[in-house]
């Protein structure tokens, strides 16, 4: 696992760094503060193949690690492969650039489906962690990240010019718990050989 866990950390560093350094390149309107991670991965807006390669590699090591470690408790690793394939479509179909350039509806329609079946998916990825867990403190931060998610999905609705810093709040934190609630599972039920022993290993 340590592997595959050292790929997600790499990948999510990427991701960090293309959030924030990548609007500096993108279109002119385009702002941190006000337009989301998707947007900079837009149809017709330059540098958006960065923004996208990076949802999909996300997609994969996500998929990489909860293989690993989930294999053996399939509602959980379900939801996160559903949660991580739709992530992927997102780069694939590509939302509505934030300039009046010309875009295919279409596209932008099915991303903002596959936007919402990645939140659902994710959202549920954590219920399934709160019931499949064994110590409390994990358990409580599932669903405090839950809960984060929620608020900030509301909250990008309710205040949509501070849509980017919600955004980025909820990749950051979320991809972060998804790492650290892999790479610490320890199942209901399971047996703890001796203080140095782990529970999944390559």
């Amino acid at each position: 696992m340590r592997f595959t866990g050292t790929l997600y950390a790499l990948v999510y560093i990427l991701m960090v760094l293309t959030a924030f350094v990548l609007p500096f390149f993108s279109s002119e309107e385009y702002s941190i503060v006000g337009n989301s991670l998707s947007e900079l991965g837009a149809q017709s807006t330059p540098g958006n193949w960065i923004m996208n390669g990076v949802f999909i590699l996300l997609s994969i090591v996500t998929i990489l690690l909860g293989s690993k470690v989930l294999r053996r408790f399939w509602i959980p690793l379900y939801l996160l492969f559903f949660f991580a394939i739709a992530l992927g479509f997102t780069a694939i179909y590509r939302h509505a650039p934030i300039t009046d350039s010309y875009f295919l509806e279409g596209e932008h329609i099915t991303h903002s489906i596959f936007s919402m079946i990645t939140g659902v998916a994710f959202s549920a990825y954590c219920i399934a962690i709160v019931f499949t867990i064994s110590k409390s403190i994990d358990k409580a931060l599932a669903f405090l990240m839950f809960s984060i998610a929620i608020g900030l999905s509301l909250f990008m609705v309710t205040f949509p010019q501070y849509r980017g810093v919600f955004q980025r709040t909820l990749f950051i934190t979320a991809f972060a718990w998804i790492f650290y609630s892999l790479v610490t599972f320890k199942p209901k039920g399971a047996l703890k050989k001796g203080s140095g022993d782990t529970y999944f290993q390559d």
